[in-house]
């Protein structure tokens, strides 16, 4: 099983008890993907929080033009699930 964890901006130094919630959840073997709406690298001074910087995927990192494409292309290759999830159907 993959679950998605979604946060404003993470890693933060004041996150910690969500990095540890997360190791909590991978602890029991369910993978998670970290998605952040935008970055605070040049806050970090913890190791722990860089690493988990590298394994976070930051929404607005990709511009509109990103977010465009990404939305056109679940539009083609999953019309229904991208409408369940939008709430038309």
């Amino acid at each position: 099983m993959t679950i998605a964890y979604l946060v404003n901006q993470y890693p933060k130094v004041s996150h910690s008890f969500i990095r540890r919630e997360i190791a909590g959840v991978e602890a029991c073997g369910i993978q998670v993907k970290r998605f952040s709406i935008r970055s605070c690298a040049s806050q970090l001074v913890d190791p722990a929080d860089q690493l988990e910087l590298q394994k976070t995927r930051f929404v607005l990192g990709v511009g509109i033009v990103g977010l465009c494409f990404s939305l056109l292309r679940t539009a083609l290759t999953r019309p229904i699930r991208l409408l369940k999830t939008l709430g038309l159907t």
